[in-house]
C-alpha cells in the first residue's frame, strides 16, 4: 500500500473500532479480511437490531503544504453540489449480514460528495477533467446506525473548497477520490480571500501559489 493511501484509509484502525464495538452489541465479528464465523465456514448474519453508533479517532500522519501537493493525485477548486444518502461498503449498501460482505475488506458506512469542478490546480494522471467528480469520506448515518470519523472533513452544499485528492485504489467500487492527509486537504475559500481549514487560514492568493509552484516542479 502507498503512503497516499496509508495516510486516508487506516483500515486496520477501522477494523479494531469495529470489532470492540460489534462484540459489545452482539453482532458479528469482523476482522480485517472478513467476518469470521462461530462454528462453521459461513459469516454470520447480525443477531442484532441494536443501532451501530462508533466513533473513529486514529494517528494521522501531519502534512506540510507540500506534502498535500506531492501525495494528491489532483487538487481543485469547486462548489458542493449534493451530499449523496451515506451507505455501507458491502455489495448491496446495507448493514452487513451473510450475504452481502465483501470479502476481503471490513465493512463501514461511507459517504459519497457531488463536488462541481470549478477548475484543476494539479491535473490527475489519467487527463481525464471531468466537470463533476466523488468525494467520499468515511463515516455517515444510515437510520439508527452511526459512524463518525473525527479526522475526516465535514462538507456542506453549497461550500466553495479547494481540496486536495488522492484516487481510491482499495474500494474500487466507483470511480471517487480521498481527501489526501484526512481533514488537512480541505480548505474552505471564503469571499474575503481566504482559505481556511480547522487549524490553519491563510490567504487563497498564497495558496495558490505554492500549489502552483509544487505542481509545477
Amino acid at each position: 500500500m502507498t503512503m497516499k493511501n496509508s495516510t486516508k484509509y487506516g483500515i486496520i484502525f477501522v477494523g479494531l473500532f469495529f470489532l470492540l464495538a460489534l462484540i459489545a452489541l452482539g453482532l458479528p465479528k469482523f476482522s480485517e479480511n472478513n467476518i469470521k464465523p462461530a462454528s462453521n465456514d459461513k459469516p454470520l448474519a447480525s443477531n442484532s437490531d441494536k443501532p451501530i453508533n462508533i466513533t473513529i479517532s486514529s494517528l494521522v500522519v501531519a502534512c506540510t503544504h507540500e506534502d498535500l501537493n506531492n501525495y494528491s493525485d489532483t487538487i481543485v477548486t469547486g462548489t458542493v453540489k449534493q451530499i449523496l444518502p451515506s451507505k455501507w461498503n458491502t455489495l448491496d449498501g446495507k448493514r452487513p449480514g451473510e450475504d452481502n460482505v465483501k470479502g476481503d475488506q471490513s465493512s463501514f458506512i461511507y459517504t459519497d460528495i457531488v463536488l462541481s469542478v470549478d477548475k484543476y490546480l494539479k491535473k490527475p494522471s489519467e487527463s481525464k477533467e471531468s466537470k463533476e467528480i466523488i468525494v467520499r469520506i468515511v463515516g455517515g448515518t444510515i437510520g439508527a446506525d452511526r459512524v463518525i470519523s473525527e479526522d475526516e472533513p465535514s462538507f456542506k452544499t453549497g461550500e466553495k473548497v479547494l481540496l486536495y485528492l488522492t484516487k481510491d485504489t482499495i474500494n474500487v467500487d466507483s470511480e471517487h477520490y480521498l481527501v489526501t492527509g484526512s481533514d488537512q486537504g480541505k480548505f474552505i475559500l471564503t469571499d474575503d480571500g481566504k482559505a481556511v481549514r480547522p487549524d490553519e487560514t491563510v490567504s487563497q492568493e498564497e495558496l495558490l501559489s505554492t500549489i502552483e509552484n509544487k505542481s509545477a516542479v
